[in-house]
C-alpha cells in the first residue's frame, strides 16, 4: 500500500483501478450526483456498453429533460484516502482558571493521504447543454399525465378522439432541440449576391492593373529608352512593411545595379524579410525592371540604368547552363522529390543543378578564369543581343567553362566522357581567342605602319583626278557644241555622242542585271534556280533565350 508523506509517494501503488467522472458541476451531495447519471444501474449499463457514454440529467424529475452525454478517456490519477488524527502535545501546559477552574489541553491535528487505487479512465462531459423548455407546472403531474398518454390504446382514440382530451394535456408539446450539436462548430455562410459581384468586380480591377503593369517591367531589349526611377517614397505608407521592403531593396541596387531573382530573394531572407512571388514581384515593379530578351534576360535592372550604354555591366551578364540530355534523368528525380538547392552553392560550383536550364550570373561564379575574362576591358563597342558586350567566341569560351565545373561535380558516375569532350571544346575555344587577338594586334599593327603611305598615295590619285576632270570638261564642251551645230538633223541612237555620255549608265544597269539570278524557259514556264530563295534570305531559329515562367516560379 502507498501513502504519502511529506508530499511524497512511500510503498508500492496499488494494482486496484477505477474509473472517474468529471461532474460538469456542483451537486448538493454525493447521492443526487449519482441520481442525475441515471443511478448505479445507468452507471454500471454504461460501462458495458459498447459507446461507453454516460448520459447526465440536470433535471432527472422532469421527463422532457434532455441529457448531455459525457464520453470515455484516458486518464492518469490516483484516488486517496485522507484521514485526520489528534494527539495530546507533549508540551500542553494546563492552566489553572480561579473562575471555571477548567484545563485547556492543546491538540496536534496529523493528517495522512493513503492510495487505494489507481484512476486510469474517466468521464468527461465537453459538450454544451442546449437550452431547454421547461412546461409550467408541478413535475409530477407532467409525469403522470405524460404516464396516462403511454397508457392510452388506439380504441380510446378512435373512441373519443383528440378533441375530448383535457385541455391542458393537450396544451404540454414541448419543442424540439434547439440545436443539433452539443460541440461549438465554426459555420461558413454563404456570401450575398451583392458581395460577390463587388469581390469579382475587385478583382477584375485587380487584374486589370497587373496587365498593365506587366509590360511597365518588362521590356523588349532594342527598346530606345528605358524606365526611369521614380520616387516610391509619396505612395508608401511611413514606417510600414512595404516601406522596409522597397528600403532593402534600394540599399541592394545602389550596391549592384543588376540582380539575379535568386540572390535578390537570398539577401532578402538574410534580412529576416519574408514574401511570396507576388509580394516581390510587386515590390520590385517599384525600383526595378527587366528585358524579355539579350545578354542580361530576366535579370533585374534598377530604374535609370542603362547596361546597353555602359560597358561595365559586362560583369552583369547571364550565362546559361543547359544539362546534357544524357544527365537530365538525375534532373529530373530529384525534381520529382520537389528539393531545392542553395544559390550560394551553384554559384561556387559545388553542387550540380536540378533543374535542366540554369542561368547564372558572370559577377557570381566563383572562378579564377571567368573573375579574370570578365575584369579585362570590353572588345566590343556596342553591346548585342546574343552576347552583349562580349565577342561570340569569347562568350561561347565562358559557356563552355561553366559546363566544365559542373560536370566535374555531377554526383553518379556517366559523366567522365562528357566532362572530358567539354574540357576539349573549353581548351580550343579559348585557343581560338587568343589566335583573333594575336590576329587584329598584328593587322592594327600594319594599318600602322602604311597609314603615311597611303597618305600619299591618296595625294597623288587626288591630283591625277583633278587633272582627268579638267580635261572630260573640255571633251564635253566639244560634244556640246557637236549637238548645236546638228541640231536641224536628224537624231541618230547610234551617235557617237550618245555612246561615249551614257556608257557608265549602260555598264550600270548591266551589272545590276547580271546580279539577278538566272532563270530558264522550258515549255512556256520560267524555271528558277534552286537555290535561289535559300541564297538570298537566312531563316533564322527562333532564339532558345524566351521567357519563361520557371524562371520565376
Amino acid at each position: 500500500m502507498g501513502v504519502i508523506q511529506d508530499g511524497r509517494v512511500a510503498g508500492t501503488l496499488p494494482s486496484n483501478e477505477v474509473f472517474a467522472v468529471h461532474y460538469p458541476g456542483y451537486p448538493s451531495s454525493t447521492s443526487r450526483a449519482i441520481q442525475t447519471l441515471g443511478g448505479t444501474k445507468a452507471i454500471v449499463e454504461a460501462r458495458t456498453s459498447k459507446s461507453n457514454n454516460l448520459e447526465l440529467y440536470f433535471r432527472p424529475e422532469d421527463p422532457n429533460s434532455r441529457p448531455i452525454s459525457g464520453e470515455l478517456g484516458p486518464c492518469s490519477g490516483l484516488l486517496l484516502k485522507i484521514s485526520k488524527t489528534q494527539s495530546l502535545s507533549q508540551n500542553a501546559k494546563c492552566s489553572t482558571s480561579a473562575d471555571n477552574g477548567r484545563n485547556e489541553v492543546a491538540d496536534e491535528v496529523k493528517v495522512n493521504a493513503e492510495i487505494v487505487a489507481r484512476v486510469t479512465e474517466a468521464y468527461r462531459f465537453e459538450g454544451m447543454a442546449d437550452y431547454q423548455h421547461v412546461v409550467a407546472g408541478h413535475a409530477d403531474r407532467v409525469r403522470t399525465t405524460k404516464r396516462s398518454w403511454t397508457e392510452m390504446d388506439q380504441t380510446h382514440f378512435d373512441r373519443v378522439g383528440l378533441v375530448d382530451l383535457d385541455q391542458e394535456d393537450v396544451m404540454i408539446l414541448p419543442p424540439p432541440f434547439f440545436s443539433a450539436k452539443d460541440t461549438p462548430s465554426n459555420v461558413v455562410l454563404k456570401p450575398s449576391t451583392m458581395t460577390s459581384s463587388k469581390k469579382k468586380q475587385e478583382e477584375a480591377v485587380e487584374n486589370y492593373v497587373e496587365m498593365n503593369l506587366e509590360p511597365a517591367l518588362a521590356i523588349d531589349f532594342n527598346i530606345k529608352d528605358i524606365l526611369i526611377k521614380i520616387n516610391w517614397e509619396e505612395y508608401v505608407a511611413h514606417n510600414s512593411r512595404m516601406q522596409e521592403a522597397l528600403l532593402a531593396l534600394s540599399e541592394l541596387f545602389e550596391e549592384r545595379p543588376i540582380w539575379p531573382k535568386e540572390s535578390l530573394v537570398q539577401r532578402l531572407l538574410e534580412k529576416d524579410l519574408h514574401f511570396n512571388h507576388q509580394s516581390l514581384k510587386r515590390l520590385l515593379i517599384m525600383v526595378a525592371y527587366y528585358f524579355l530578351g539579350g545578354p542580361f534576360r530576366m535579370f533585374w535592372i534598377r530604374k535609370g540604368y542603362d547596361p546597353r550604354q555602359d560597358s561595365a555591366s559586362c560583369i552583369y551578364q547571364r550565362v546559361d547552363f543547359r544539362v546534357p540530355p544524357a544527365l537530365r534523368r538525375y534532373c529530373e528525380i530529384y525534381a520529382a522529390k520537389g528539393l531545392k538547392q542553395r544559390w550560394k552553392d551553384l554559384c561556387k560550383f559545388e553542387a550540380f543543378p536540378y533543374k535542366c536550364h540554369t542561368s547564372l550570373q558572370l559577377f557570381e561564379l566563383v572562378d579564377d578564369y571567368i573573375q579574370e575574362e570578365i575584369k579585362k576591358p570590353p572588345k566590343q563597342t556596342t553591346c548585342t543581343y546574343g552576347s552583349g558586350w562580349f565577342s561570340q567566341q569569347e562568350h561561347d569560351t565562358l559557356k563552355f567553362r561553366v559546363m566544365v565545373r559542373f560536370l566535374s561535380v555531377y554526383p553518379q558516375p556517366g559523366a567522365q566522357k562528357l566532362h572530358k569532350a567539354a574540357s576539349e571544346y573549353f581548351e580550343k575555344s579559348k585557343k581560338m581567342c587568343a589566335l583573333k587577338q594575336c590576329q587584329k594586334e598584328d593587322q592594327q599593327t600594319h594599318t600602322d605602319d602604311n597609314l603615311d603611305e597611303n597618305q600619299h598615295e591618296m595625294e597623288d590619285v587626288a591630283t591625277d583626278n583633278l587633272v582627268a576632270d579638267d580635261d572630260e570638261e573640255e571633251e564635253i564642251d566639244a560634244y556640246d557644241a557637236l549637238d548645236l551645230a546638228e541640231e536641224d538633223d536628224e537624231f541618230s541612237l547610234h551617235s557617237d555622242s550618245y555612246l561615249g555620255t551614257g556608257s557608265n549608265s549602260r555598264n550600270y544597269l548591266q551589272d545590276l542585271f547580271d546580279s539577278f539570278p538566272a532563270t530558264e524557259v522550258e515549255g512556256g514556264k520560267i524555271h528558277d534556280d534552286a537555290d535561289s530563295s535559300d541564297g538570298e534570305y537566312q531563316i533564322l531559329e527562333q532564339d532558345d533565350d524566351n521567357y519563361s515562367d520557371d524562371d520565376y516560379e
